[in-house]
């Protein structure tokens, strides 16, 4: 089994959709083809805006992670948010998230970040058995308001 951690290309459209849309399932999440299209340019653009990593073992894409850089009100540096990671359920438990984990650390230390964060849903017990292993779990509590847009 050879396991190869790189960036997304343009090429991994198929590949990329069918895990991006089994993340969305296992957050019980429809896909919305516009927005699927709107990440996708995000993540493939020349200048993306939203950066992603990808694990491919023999050649097939099994795992992702997309973060993004954000700035601080709190320190002179840049803050990392994990925004999204998925790994493939037939891949699990072989170091493949961690893998991932790892990507966005480095990409965060070589952008000179001071933190690198994200967040899960409190009964992913399965992610969370890594996360505390890798991270700590901060006090912060999230709140948010979903507003609706009219285009």
């Amino acid at each position: 089994m050879e396991m190869r951690t790189r960036h997304l290309q343009e090429s991994d459209r198929s590949e990329w959709q069918e895990l991006y849309y089994a993340y969305l399932a296992f957050y019980e999440s429809e896909p919305i083809d516009e927005a699927t299209n709107i990440l996708w340019t995000r993540l493939t653009a020349e200048s993306a805006e939203i950066q992603s990593s990808v694990i491919e073992i023999d050649g097939k894409l099994v795992g992702f992670v997309h973060y993004h850089f954000q700035l601080s009100s709190w320190s002179h540096s840049s803050h990392c948010y994990l925004e999204d990671l998925y790994v493939d359920e037939r891949f699990r438990n072989r170091g493949i998230a961690s893998a991932l984990i790892e990507e966005v650390k480095r990409a965060a230390l070589e952008r000179q970040c001071s933190e690198l964060f994200w967040i899960t849903r409190s009964g992913n017990a399965t992610a969370r058995r890594l996360y505390d292993k890798v991270a700590r779990q901060s006090d912060f509590v999230r709140y948010e308001i979903l507003l609706e847009n009219d285009k």
